[in-house]
C-alpha cells in the first residue's frame, strides 16, 4: 500500500516557504533541497504526472508551481513574483523582486509586502490541505469519461481532457484603464482587459468542450511561463505584450492605431485594413489565426485582429458550433498539426459579429510552414479584399 502523505500544519509550511522565497527562490530550483524532509514528502505525493526521468528537484518545483497556479489571479501575481517565477521581476533577492513589482503596480513596497504575506498564508493552507490537487475519479465511478472530443477542436488547439490551457487576453492602455486599486470595494480585475468579448467566448466554449481541462486566464502583465499544453493569446501586439514576443517569428505585422492594419512583407507589402462606412461605422475587421508548435510540445494559438471585432471573429471562427468544427477541420487538413497563418475578414451586420466560414469563402491568405521553417503561400485572395 502507498503511504499517505505526512500531515503538516499551515504554520510550519508557511515558515519554510518564508525561507524558500529568500534569495533566488525557484529561480534556482536547487533551493528546494533545503525544505524539510516531511514537506518534501508532502509535495512529492502531490506532484502532477511527469516523465519517469524527472528527478526529485524537478518534481518538487512542479508541485510548488502547481500550488501557486491554484491561487486567485490577484494572489498568484504576488506569489509568482516572490518565488521568482516572473521574468519581468527576476531579481536575485526577494526585496528587489517586491520593489520591481511595486514599480509596475505604482504602489509602495510596503503594500506589495502586505499582499504577498496574504498570498503566502493562502499558499501554505493550499499545500497543507491539498485542495489544489484534483484526484482522478475512482474506478467504476460515475464520473464522465475522459475522452477527447472528436470534432477536431482539441486537435487544432492541442487540448486533451487533462490539458493545462492558459489564455492571455490583451490589456487596456494605462490611460484607458479604470483607476482602481485592489482594495477598492468595487474593484474589477477584468476591467483592465481589452478584448473581453473574445476572452469570455473562448473561456465558455472551451469549458463546455473540455470540462476536465484546467483553463486559466491572464492579462499580459501577470503571466509567467508555466509551460501549459496549450497557450491561447488574444488581441494584437500593441495591446498584448505576449503577442508582441511572437511577432519577430511571424510573416505579418500589425500597424497601430489611429490607422490599424496588417502588412504582409512577403507579399509586396500588401496592406489590409478594417473597412468603414462613410458615416464612420465599422463594417469589417481583419481576423488573423496563427498556430505555432513549440519544441517543448506547447501549441500556441494567436487569435488576432486590428480591432476587437477581428479578435472576436477569430474566436468564433474556431469555436462556433458546427461552423467552428468545419473551420478547424479545413485548416488542419491543409497543415495537419503544423504551423499555419490564416487571415480572413469578420463582418459586423446590424450589431452582430458574423462568423467566418472558411469552407464556403476561402481565407484572404493562408500560409503553412514547410519543413525548412519558412512559411509558404497556400491561398492568396488578398486582391479580393484590397480592391474593396
Amino acid at each position: 500500500m502507498t503511504n499517505p502523505p505526512p500531515r503538516l500544519s499551515s504554520e510550519s509550511i508557511r515558515a519554510e516557504l518564508l525561507r524558500l522565497r529568500q534569495g533566488p527562490a525557484l529561480g534556482h530550483p536547487g533551493a528546494v533541497a533545503a525544505l524539510s524532509a516531511p514537506l518534501r514528502a508532502l509535495l512529492l505525493a502531490r506532484t502532477p504526472a511527469l516523465s519517469n526521468a524527472a528527478n526529485e528537484t524537478t518534481r518538487l518545483v512542479a508541485s510548488l508551481r502547481r500550488a501557486i497556479d491554484a491561487l486567485t489571479p490577484h494572489e498568484r501575481r504576488y506569489a509568482a513574483a516572490d518565488f521568482n517565477l516572473l521574468g519581468e521581476h527576476s531579481w536575485p533577492s526577494l526585496t528587489e523582486r517586491q520593489e520591481s513589482l511595486a514599480r509596475v503596480l505604482r504602489c509602495s513596497p510596503k503594500t506589495v509586502r502586505r499582499h504577498a504575506g496574504q498570498a503566502l498564508d493562502t499558499l501554505a493552507l493550499l499545500i497543507a490541505d491539498g485542495s489544489y490537487v484534483s484526484e482522478p475519479p475512482p474506478p467504476g465511478s460515475d464520473a464522465p469519461a475522459t475522452t477527447e472530443p472528436d470534432d477536431g477542436t482539441g486537435r487544432f488547439f492541442g487540448i486533451t481532457t487533462a490539458s493545462r490551457v492558459d489564455v492571455i487576453c490583451s490589456a487596456l492602455s494605462a490611460a484607458d484603464r479604470p483607476r482602481q486599486r485592489h482594495s477598492d470595494p468595487l474593484y474589477s480585475r477584468y476591467a483592465g482587459f481589452a478584448d473581453l468579448d473574445a476572452l469570455f467566448y473562448v473561456r465558455v466554449h472551451l469549458a463546455q468542450g473540455f470540462p476536465t481541462a484546467t483553463i486559466r486566464d491572464f492579462h499580459p502583465g501577470e503571466y509567467y511561463n508555466a509551460e501549459p499544453d496549450s497557450l491561447i493569446v488574444l488581441g494584437a501586439p500593441d495591446r498584448n505584450t505576449v503577442y508582441a514576443e511572437f511577432s519577430p517569428h511571424l510573416p505579418y505585422r500589425f500597424t497601430t492605431p489611429p490607422e490599424p492594419s496588417i502588412v504582409l512583407p512577403e507579399h509586396g507589402d500588401v496592406v489590409l485594413a478594417p473597412l468603414w462606412a462613410p458615416e464612420g461605422e465599422l463594417l469589417a475587421d481583419l481576423t488573423v489565426i496563427t498556430r505555432l508548435t513549440l519544441d517543448q510540445g506547447t501549441t500556441v494559438v494567436l487569435l488576432g485582429g486590428c480591432l476587437t471585432l477581428g479578435v472576436l471573429g477569430a474566436a468564433k471562427c474556431l469555436l462556433n458550433g458546427d461552423r467552428g468544427q468545419r473551420n478547424t477541420a479545413y485548416l488542419d487538413s491543409l497543415a495537419p498539426g503544423k504551423d499555419l497563418v490564416a487571415i480572413t475578414a469578420t463582418r459586423k451586420i446590424g450589431g452582430i459579429t458574423d462568423t467566418p466560414d472558411l469552407t464556403s469563402t476561402e481565407p484572404l491568405l493562408l500560409l503553412t510552414r514547410d519543413p525548412a521553417g519558412a512559411f509558404i503561400t497556400r491561398v492568396d485572395n488578398t486582391a479580393r479584399y484590397a480592391s474593396r
